[in-house]
């Protein structure tokens, strides 16, 4: 679902020769894979008087959860927050502000961060982009066991098991902590592994294959550590 509202025009005061454009992301600092509630991420564009009257067709403002992010939202591969033209457009030889808003779900457990462009959809320009903010993708929350049972026949609500709205368990801060160290080290292993496959420089090579090999250990302990906090029901 997105949703884009007008906001009242920047003042003057709020003007900034040096970021011409901004945006402003709100962004929950952690959520869940698979989460009942998907994350919500809000940006607000605001832009100095004149600065987007270049634009050749209708801009948007697009979001999504990354590993990294690429050159514009075309290139980045990651789960989609927010994909919304701005409406009404801006005008020429005015401020502009505006807010939009939309959600998605994370498919994966990670350390995640938040790409957001404001793009000419048409050209493909890019007036600008953050990605300041990061998100920790914790991994999914287990369904309850379904040992409580309603009433004293013992059945359960449905033919699904446990009814809307009930209690889920939740993942223990150990096993989230784990998790996200894990994803760490697996981040920096798949870094150099980039790096080596680049690297000509047989020296350098050299460096970058110890470099693996530590951290092939270190992603080896740190996965072993994951499974002993969260057990075999939270996937890795």
């Amino acid at each position: 679902m997105l949703a884009l509202g007008l906001a009242l025009p920047a003042s003057p005061a709020a003007a900034d020769s040096f970021t011409p454009v901004r945006l402003t992301i709100g962004i929950a600092s952690s959520t869940n894979v698979g989460a009942s509630l998907p994350a919500p991420v809000t940006v607000t564009v605001s832009a100095d008087p004149g600065v987007l009257d270049g634009s050749e067709g209708p801009l948007r403002i697009e979001v999504k959860l990354a590993d990294e992010c690429g050159a514009d939202f075309a290139t980045t591969p990651g789960t989609t927050l927010l994909n919304a033209q701005l409406d009404p457009q801006p005008t020429t030889g005015k401020a502009y502000t505006a807010t939009a808003r939309g959600s998605g779900r994370p498919t994966a457990s990670a350390t995640e961060t938040v790409c957001a462009f404001l793009e000419d959809s048409d050209v493909g320009r890019v007036y600008a982009n953050d990605e300041s903010d990061q998100v920790d993708v914790g991994p999914a929350v287990p369904s309850g066991g379904g040992g409580s049972t309603s009433g004293g026949g013992g059945s359960k609500s449905g033919s699904g098991g446990s009814k809307p709205g009930a209690p889920r368990r939740t993942v223990s801060r150990r096993c989230t902590a784990a998790i996200h160290t894990y994803n760490g080290a697996a981040k920096a292993l798949a870094r150099a592994e980039r790096q080596l496959r680049h690297t000509k420089r047989r020296a350098a090579r050299r460096r970058l294959q110890r470099t693996i090999a530590a951290d092939r250990r270190t992603e080896k302990r740190d996965r072993t550590r994951a499974r002993a906090a969260c057990g075999s029901r939270v996937k890795l």
